[in-house]
């Protein structure tokens, strides 16, 4: 007897990286301007945030750079203009999850006076664990269900001949996100904010959730 069955396995962890996504961005009239502006912005980044963080620049990995000519479009003539030059420069920066480096890399962004957009988001290190307690508990589920059926029909259930499933397409990362408002409360609320705001704040858990196909044999 073959004994089709879906199984569904839940998990939830708790963060334990931080991931800081960084965009430099400047705009000028020649490519020479903003290659240098930008080359600059990166360097204060790397003087005044990773170094004195403990980070050194490679651990800053680069995940686009383009350095494009503008056009802006002319309503009164219907016509697209040459509007300079702009510097695009995305980067990541990925470390444990730390309240108190958190609170010094913000407070440390708040003082730059051309500040670069960042995010920090929450994931976990070890994906590949994850992925097999979620896949373990799936076909768990997927198990009681077919010896559930087997049962019913006054069937021994032997063996899984088959099992199938769709690539896992779930991100490692917690909902929870600090965007560059918050950063740079500094400036606004003075001194200390950023501090204040990482002491209550605790990333949300990571739901993740998998699908298993089984095909199984009973006797």
């Amino acid at each position: 007897m073959e004994i089709i069955v879906q199984g569904s396995g839940v998990e939830y962890f708790t963060p334990d990286e931080a991931i800081l996504d960084i965009h430099f961005y400047t705009k000028g009239l020649s490519y020479e301007e903003v290659l240098r502006t930008g080359i600059n912005s990166v360097q204060v980044f790397i003087d005044q945030i990773l170094l004195p963080n403990g980070f050194k620049p490679e651990d800053m990995k680069t995940r686009s750079f383009v350095i494009k000519e503008e056009q802006k479009y002319n309503q009164a003539t219907m016509q697209w203009y040459k509007d300079g030059f702009s510097y695009n420069q995305s980067a990541r920066l990925k470390f444990d999850y730390n309240k108190e480096l958190i609170a010094r890399i913000m407070a440390s962004l708040s003082s730059l006076a051309n500040s670069p957009e960042c995010q920090i988001s929450f994931g976990v290190k070890d994906e590949k664990g994850c992925k097999r307690a979620i896949l373990a508990k799936a076909y768990q589920d997927a198990e009681l269900q077919a010896r559930a059926i087997a049962d019913a029909s006054g069937k021994i259930l032997k063996y899984c001949e088959k099992v199938d499933f769709k690539p896992f397409t779930t991100e490692y990362v917690s909902n929870a996100i600090y965007g560059s408002d918050i950063m740079y409360a500094d400036r606004a609320a003075g001194k200390g904010a950023a501090q204040t705001i990482v002491n209550t704040f605790t990333p949300e858990d990571i739901e993740l959730s998998e699908t298993l196909y089984c095909l199984w044999i009973a006797e």
